[in-house]
């Protein structure tokens, strides 16, 4: 059985989090790719829809012999379209921007709660609709109260580095804010706090055994950030070699570019729909490691509670 409440030294705290997604992996991203994976369809035909409309206006045969409002007139005669697209792009991306950012916490707490991932799709479903509110109060909450102070912050260690004292403090600075900012959402979905109590609770265990957890955030976000960019960076040249395979089957490519390829468009949609999906993947093994993190500071408290009761119970 998995340990969420165990003292974790550094090492422990990067080891666990492998070994929390060697055990759950499987049961944790199968949930995750099914509730992605039908808004990531319709933000696929989306994106698809907006290069295939769009692409073969902006590439016309036409265009270069076209008024030099062109564009501008065609942009504006499509106002509609384009504002729509636009708003049912964004709320695709907040509705899954909010899942993704709370369902880790979810499914440590549904973990912690039954000790086991014997749970299905529709407790996790369960779990995100009861703390809804309290996501979208946090989101509130940290666009208002947090992120300006951070802004501020960083802003002034930046002016710093003139003076070089800046790129240690930013080394520092960056993943402690990054997993404050995390300790408070955990607190906040999983502990019976307000806004305010999270964040003084967040900055509590933050201190508690800082250069542990600084450390471990630090290490993790290098390898995560070097796995994601080596991916990226792959598919990119793959984008890359796709996009001219496609210009040199195509003797008008000088021309229209863009003109009978929905080969090309259907790729171009796929690989930002990866690049995407591949973003909120490794945003939730971040996540997650914040939790590990998170439950280990808290074994002191929940092992103090136990001995508590079973005093209590020896009583009896």
């Amino acid at each position: 059985m998995f340990e969420l409440y165990k003292k974790r030294e550094l090492g422990d705290n990067i080891v666990d989090t492998f070994t929390f997604f060697k055990i759950f992996g499987k049961h944790f991203f199968k949930i995750f790719f099914i509730i992605n994976g039908v808004f990531l369809l319709v933000m696929g035909i989306l994106v698809y829809w907006f290069l295939k409309i769009n692409f073969q206006v902006v590439f016309d045969n036409n265009l270069g012999e076209a008024k030099p409002n062109y564009l501008l007139n065609y942009f504006n005669d499509s106002y509609g379209f384009l504002a729509g697209f636009i708003v049912l792009f964004i709320l695709i991306i907040l509705v899954l921007a909010l899942f993704n950012s709370s369902y880790p916490i979810v499914y440590l707490k549904l973990i912690e709660k039954n000790k086991t991932n014997d749970f299905t799709l529709n407790d996790v479903i369960t779990g995100f609709r009861q703390n809804l509110w309290k996501i979208l109060k946090f989101c509130i909450g940290l666009i208002f109260i947090i992120v300006p102070v951070l802004f501020i912050s960083i802003v002034l260690m930046f002016l710093l580095c003139f003076v070089l004292i800046g790129f240690p403090l930013l080394l520092i600075a960056i993943p402690t804010f990054f997993t404050w900012v995390n300790f408070c959402f955990y607190s906040y979905l999983t502990e019976e706090m307000s806004f305010f109590q999270s964040i003084n609770h967040a900055y509590h265990l933050v201190k508690e055994n800082f250069w542990t957890t600084i450390g471990t955030t630090f290490l993790v976000m290098i390898i995560i950030q070097m796995i994601q960019g080596s991916i990226t960076m792959f598919l990119y040249f793959i984008g890359i070699f796709v996009f001219f395979i496609s210009a040199l089957g195509n003797p008008n490519f000088d021309v229209k570019p863009f003109d009978g390829s929905p080969i090309l468009l259907i790729f171009i949609s796929l690989l930002f729909i990866l690049i995407f999906a591949l973003s909120n993947i490794f945003s939730n093994m971040m996540t997650v490691n914040q939790g590990i993190i998170y439950y280990s500071l808290g074994a002191e408290d929940k092992m103090s509670t136990s001995e508590i009761e079973l005093i209590g119970t020896d009583n009896e």
